[in-house]
C-alpha cells in the first residue's frame, strides 16, 4: 500500500519516466504533419505554384526527408536527453537556458497560432455565432487536461483516433474521385522552378519544421530503439501523401484559381459531396477530422511549451504550469492576429523565417556544435 502511494506521489510531481512505443510516435507524428495543412496547405501552394500546386507538395515531401533526416542525427547524437538537456550540454549552462527558454517561446506562440486558426475555421464556417473566446477556452480545455494527464495518454488517444481520422478522410478522396478533371492543372510544369519552390518552401514551414517540438518526446521516452529511421521515414511520407493527394484533388476539382481565393478548399469540396443521396453534409466529415488533428499538434505544441519552461526554470513537474500557460495561451490566440488578412501575411513571410530558425538553424547548429566540442560532452556524460 505504502508503494502504491509512494508511486502516485512521484506521478504528481513528474518523476517516474513516461514511455510510448515507436508505433504510437510514429501515429502522433503522423497527425501532428497532417495537422493544419490539410484545410490550409491546398490553398497557399496553388497561390505559390499555379497548376504545379501538387508538384510543389511533392518537391515540399523530398525537402522535408533532409530535415527528418537531421532530426533522427540530433537524436542519436543525444539519445538520452530531449532540446533542452542538448542546449544546456552543448551551449553550456547559461546559454543553453536562453536559447531554450526562447525555444518555449516559439512553442507558445505556435500554440496559440494553431488555436486562433481552429477558431476562426469553426466561427467562420459552422458555428458562426458563437465567441471565438468560448472555441478556444473549450479546445485549450481538452489540450491542458490532456497534458496534465501525461504524453502516454495523448499518444494512447492518438492511437485510438488514428484508424477514424483516415477513414473520415480517405472518404473524402475517394468521393471526391469522380469529379477530378485533369485538365483543371494543365498545362503541367507551367510554374517556374521559383513558384514551385517558394510554394514548397511555404509548406515544410507548416508541417515539417515544427516537428523539432517533438524532439521533447524522441527518442528519451520511446521504449524501442530497433530500426527507427526506415519506420519513422515511413510514416513521413505517409503523412505527406495525404496533403500531396488533397492538393492534387482541391486543384484538379475546384481549379487552381478557386482553391488559391479560398481559405478552406478542403471544406469547400466536402460540401459539395452528394453521393446518389447516400452521403450528404460531408464538411461534418472534413471538420471532424480536422478538428481531431489539430487536437494533437496543439497538443504537442503545448507539450513542448510547458515542458520546456519547467525543465529549464528548475521546476520538479510541468503539471504545475498547466493551468496558468493554458490561460497565456487563450489570451495570446485572441491577439495574435487582428484579422484574416494580417494572418495570412504573416505566415506568408515571418512564420516561414521564425519556423526556419528555430526548425532548422537551431537543431543544425546544436549537431555541428556538438560534434566540435564531442570530447568534452563525452567527458561530461562519463
Amino acid at each position: 500500500m505504502e508503494a502504491m502511494v509512494r508511486m502516485m506521489r512521484m506521478e504528481v510531481y513528474g518523476l517516474v519516466k513516461e514511455e510510448i512505443t515507436l508505433r504510437q510516435f510514429i501515429l502522433l507524428m503522423i497527425l501532428f504533419i497532417i495537422g493544419t495543412s490539410i484545410l490550409l496547405s491546398p490553398a497557399s501552394l496553388a497561390a505559390s505554384a499555379d497548376n504545379d500546386a501538387w508538384i510543389s507538395a511533392l518537391v515540399a515531401m523530398g525537402a522535408g526527408l533532409v530535415i527528418i533526416v537531421l532530426f533522427w542525427i540530433i537524436s542519436q547524437q543525444f539519445p538520452e536527453r530531449n532540446l533542452v538537456d542538448i542546449s544546456e550540454l552543448v551551449l553550456g549552462k547559461w546559454l543553453g537556458k536562453a536559447v531554450s527558454l526562447l525555444f518555449s517561446y516559439f512553442a507558445l506562440i505556435s500554440a496559440a497560432s494553431v488555436l486562433w486558426t481552429v477558431g476562426n475555421f469553426l466561427v467562420t464556417q459552422i458555428i458562426v455565432r458563437t465567441p471565438a473566446l468560448v472555441i478556444h477556452f473549450l479546445v485549450m480545455f481538452a489540450v491542458v487536461y490532456g497534458i496534465q494527464l501525461g504524453i502516454e495518454t495523448i499518444c494512447r488517444t492518438a492511437e485510438i483516433f488514428f484508424p477514424y481520422i483516415v477513414t473520415l478522410l480517405s472518404i473524402i478522396y475517394l468521393f471526391s474521385i469522380p469529379s477530378v478533371e485533369i485538365k483543371q492543372i494543365q498545362p503541367l510544369l507551367d510554374s517556374s522552378f521559383k513558384q514551385i519552390s517558394e510554394g514548397a518552401a511555404f509548406d515544410i514551414s507548416v508541417s515539417v519544421l515544427p516537428l523539432i517540438v517533438l524532439l521533447m518526446v524522441f527518442p528519451k521516452y520511446v521504449s524501442e530503439k530497433k530500426r527507427m529511421l526506415p519506420k519513422i521515414l515511413l510514416g513521413y511520407v505517409c503523412a505527406y501523401f495525404f496533403i500531396v493527394a488533397i492538393t492534387f484533388i482541391t486543384t484538379t476539382v475546384l481549379g487552381v484559381r478557386v482553391t488559391a481565393n479560398q481559405s478552406y478548399p478542403t471544406y469547400v469540396i466536402a460540401k459539395s459531396l452528394n453521393i446518389e443521396g447516400l452521403i450528404q453534409r460531408a464538411e461534418v466529415i472534413i471538420a471532424v477530422s480536422w478538428i481531431l488533428t489539430i487536437f494533437f499538434k496543439l497538443s504537442m505544441y503545448f507539450y513542448a511549451s510547458v515542458t520546456v519552461l519547467a525543465q529549464t526554470i528548475g521546476l520538479t513537474s510541468y503539471r504545475s504550469i498547466t493551468i496558468p500557460m493554458g490561460l497565456i495561451t487563450i489570451a495570446l490566440s485572441l491577439i495574435i492576429y487582428p484579422s484574416t488578412i494580417y494572418a495570412n501575411d504573416w505566415n506568408e513571410t515571418t512564420w516561414l523565417w521564425f519556423s526556419l530558425t528555430f526548425g532548422f538553424v537551431y537543431p543544425l547548429l546544436l549537431s555541428v556544435i556538438g560534434r566540435l566540442r564531442g570530447k568534452s560532452i563525452s567527458s561530461n556524460n562519463s
